[in-house]
């Protein structure tokens, strides 16, 4: 076990409230409760927020300091897996964000909104725990 990375500590603690608002959005949504759409519009834009700076910092090759990871071989495959499910979330959050501001502003109902957020729940929550499991397994255990 080594000491946890600054920059990756933040990203994983910042995305717990994440989980809890996707969850909230999503349950609050299925039961046409009220708060979805603030809840729902918070974790999205959150979250692509924290992705994309995220993603931004790594591939302009910040690196994550402290790290002595050896990343090879099946860690290597694991991370690949990772950001490609992050970017699919990303996409899918763009489109659920994007078709939830137009049934806001035309009233009128937009289906693909309500059939890609069960998609985009899972995905995200694979995304999220894959990076979680990770981190802990780590720089915790």
């Amino acid at each position: 076990m080594t000491d946890a990375p600054l920059m990756s500590t933040f990203v994983a603690l910042a995305l717990i409230p994440v989980a809890f608002l996707f969850t909230h959005a999503y349950l609050s949504g299925r039961g046409h409760k009220r708060f979805h759409s603030i809840t729902g519009s918070a974790a999205i834009v959150w979250d692509l927020t924290l992705s994309i700076f995220y993603m931004i910092y790594r591939f302009f090759g910040g690196e994550v300091e402290g790290s002595t990871l050896d990343i090879s071989g099946p860690l290597l495959a694991y991370f690949i897996a990772h950001g490609i499910l992050a970017v699919v979330v990303i996409v899918l959050e763009v489109i659920v964000l994007t078709t939830a501001l137009l049934h806001m502003r035309r009233k009128r109902e937009y289906t693909l909104h309500a059939r890609l957020a069960p998609y985009l729940m899972v995905t995200w929550f694979a995304a999220f725990l894959s990076g979680e499991i990770v981190y802990l397994a780590n720089y915790v255990f």
